[in-house]
């Protein structure tokens, strides 16, 4: 008797145990179903912080190389400095591409794609652009050689840091990254073209809703948002206009 009752109180425990486990999982399941977007802002990391400073720098870079400016390439030089950052290969996986919805692609433009350089964060590169636009002003040229003096290497090689990754979207075409974000913690993805085409910018959770989008009449963007799970998102950038354009991806 007391040997049937052990295993009838046996028999409950594991039931109850194996039923807790399947609630458990159906919890888990039931909890990344919905929409993957949170109102609160959460927690931002270093890299997400990087982020916006880049974002900022490639902007001024940008203005410099429109204006020859070897004092804005100066000052977006110091913000880059000021970050770590890594080539992010492996963190964006291998892009999907395909034409874009409701538009035809014109003739290739790949040449005039070419004399269009992306914003790089090679801040020696950079240096040297600025050096250029400041001979006859000795002043400004010491500036330049002390700080390419004080970093003399770039970052890319770096192991942590945001992520940076150049690449090319074809005229009338997007590209599709598949990229997992954290949890409760702001992630933050920013685009900068080479200033030829409008380009946009869309974030996509695993279900496929549609999270926050960029699409003004630039091929400058930056989103940022909170998963609510921790989970894989669709990253798409659209390229609206007829010639290709070289890109950098921005990402923590």
């Amino acid at each position: 008797m007391k040997r049937a009752a052990v295993i009838f109180l046996g028999m409950l425990l594991v039931g109850g145990s194996l039923g807790a486990k399947a609630s458990f999982a159906q919890a888990s399941s039931t909890d990344t179903k919905g929409t993957n977007t949170s109102t609160d802002k959460g927690s931002q990391s270093a890299e997400a912080s990087s982020v916006a400073v880049l974002n900022q720098a490639g902007d001024l870079v940008r203005y410099a190389r429109q204006t020859e400016s070897p004092v804005a390439m100066l000052a977006a030089v110091q913000m880059i400095n000021r970050v770590r950052y890594q080539d992010g290969a492996q963190r964006v996986g291998t892009k999907k591409s395909d034409e874009n919805k409701g538009g035809s692609q014109s003739a290739p433009a790949s040449a005039q794609a070419k004399e269009r350089p992306a914003v790089t964060f090679d801040t020696q590169k950079l240096l040297a652009e600025a050096k250029g636009w400041a001979q006859g002003n000795p002043q400004l040229l010491a500036l330049i050689s002390a700080e390419a003096a004080k970093h003399p290497t770039t970052t890319l090689g770096a192991s942590s840091g945001a992520i940076v990754h150049h690449d090319t979207v074809l005229s009338r075409h997007y590209d599709d990254y598949t990229i997992t974000f954290t949890g409760h913690e702001l992630a933050r993805v920013a685009v900068i073209g080479d200033g030829g085409t409008d380009l946009d910018l869309y974030i996509y959770d695993q279900n496929g809703n549609l999270i926050t989008s960029d699409t003004d009449y630039t091929d400058q963007c930056l989103v940022e948002f909170t998963p609510i799970w921790t989970g894989p998102f669709r990253v798409r950038v659209v390229n609206n206009g007829y010639y290709a354009n070289n890109y950098v991806l921005l990402t923590n």
